[in-house]
């Protein structure tokens, strides 16, 4: 059998695994899209692998039908419901209104969701045009299956949504132009990659920043070298992702984040191929959540506010003091969250908008009795009163409720919160069909 009559076999190998699984109806959303997708790939695929003339067209094409045998598999998988429901359906309202990307076809992209193992599986994958053989982009939503109720950490997937974001042709120009432009390419850390390096191996670092310098020095790694092991634009791009999580999702975002960095990598002060050290990052986030607003303290003698103010106290201790670990000045900083703001505002609901600080008490209220905190009350005369409450609402109070000296287990706060998103969509759902 030569190699391409065996990838002939394969695909027809293929077609059999696609009408094994897909074409049945997997999932609450149905699989008939992505059959339909798949069955078009596979049969594009089909007739290059047929007509391929040498080696080169069987490898790339031999290649994509791997990937697709890959994709099949995943999309089945996605039907198990392996993740928070309730908090997916929020997030693909978000990915929704921002992250879709019509095809050469003119056909919206479609989305679908996996759980796997890791703390670090949180992903969202965006495809690349390819008019070729994809006649509907995918985007592919990963969550850590060992975290599936825990819905308050997964506001990192904010910083997910951030590559997806990136890589959407429609919104390229406009970051450049209004995002990175405010920090990247002018006066200051990020204006090419001789300035990062300049305050990497600053004098002034901290020792135990010039340490771990030392050490990758003697594997080959010192300041000639460090931008051929590390990925300068990637940093630039995390920075970014940063920005539109917390953007998108507000305080459980950063909460969230100060939580998950140092949890899987307790050395912030480390360096990444495509990540800038933990530390960088989390006080960008702090110093940006303050000038957002996000931070704002109820008025003196409002029920929340020594609430609120724990939060933000236990939020702050992760900010490292060191002036080494600011890599942006406010300026910049504030120049660029403004850019991220007005794209997301064009894209309701992808921005995050503070709630008022009754709402936000009544929610942390209802965490602390062990209730849903959800848009519900009766009213003195027994009458039951419904009300919109945003899932981000949600999830900042139950941080806020989760960092109390007498807050219950962080296992039951994300399970009440899980469920008031799911019972808030029921609520938003009542309230529709009133109006």
């Amino acid at each position: 059998m030569t190699p391409q009559e065996f990838l002939l076999q394969e695909c027809k190998n293929v077609a059999a695994l696609l009408e094994q699984t897909l074409r049945q109806e997997y999932g609450l959303d149905g699989s008939q899209d992505f059959y339909d997708e798949c069955v078009t790939r596979l049969k594009f695929i089909d007739e290059q692998i047929s007509s391929a003339v040498d080696a080169s067209a069987l490898g790339k094409w031999g290649f994509e039908l791997n990937e697709l045998s890959k994709l099949i598999c995943r999309i089945e998988r996605s039907s198990l419901g392996e993740y928070s429901w309730p908090f997916v359906d929020e997030l693909k309202k978000i990915a929704n209104a921002i992250c879709i990307e019509s095809s050469a076809s003119g056909k919206p992209s479609k989305i679908y969701v996996l759980a796997d193992g890791g703390l670090d599986a949180y992903r969202i994958y965006p495809e690349s045009k390819r008019p070729s053989h994809r006649n509907r982009l995918l985007l592919t939503i990963v969550f850590p299956k060992s975290l599936k109720h825990f819905v308050l950490l997964h506001s990192i997937l904010g910083h997910e949504l951030g590559h997806a974001i990136w890589r959407c042709s429609k919104h390229e120009n406009t970051i450049r132009k209004d995002v990175l432009a405010k920090f990247v390419g002018i006066p200051g850390l990020f204006s090419d990659e001789d300035s990062t390096l300049a305050h990497v191996f600053s004098p002034k670092a901290p020792s135990d920043v010039k340490i771990q310098l030392s050490i990758m020095a003697t594997h080959g790694f010192d300041r000639n070298a460090f931008f051929k092991w590390a990925n300068w634009e990637s940093w630039v791009e995390e920075i970014l992702c940063d920005f539109i999580g917390l953007v998108s999702f507000g305080p459980s975002f950063v909460a969230a984040q100060c939580n998950l960095l140092p949890s899987i990598n307790p050395n912030t002060h480390g360096f990444g191929p495509n990540h800038p050290p933990p530390a960088w990052r989390i006080n960008l986030i702090l110093r940006g959540a303050t000038i957002l607003g996000f931070d704002t303290l109820p008025p003196q003698g409002h029920p929340s506010r020594p609430k609120v103010q724990a939060f933000w106290t236990k939020m702050n201790a992760s900010k490292m003091t060191d002036p080494w670990f600011d890599v942006l000045n406010d300026t910049q900083l504030r120049d660029a969250l403004d850019g991220v703001s007005a794209l997301l505002q064009q894209h309701p609901p992808a921005g995050y908008t503070p709630p008022d600080m009754d709402v936000l008490w009544e929610l942390i209220h209802s965490v602390e009795l062990g209730v849903p905190p959800v848009g519900f009350e009766l009213t003195e005369r027994g009458r039951p009163k419904c009300k919109h409450r945003d899932f981000r609402e949600i999830l900042y109070a139950g941080w806020v409720a989760s960092v109390q000296t007498d807050a219950p287990p962080f296992e039951l706060v994300n399970r009440l919160c899980e469920h008031a998103i799911m019972q808030q969509r029921a609520i938003d759902i009542q309230l529709k069909v009133k109006n």
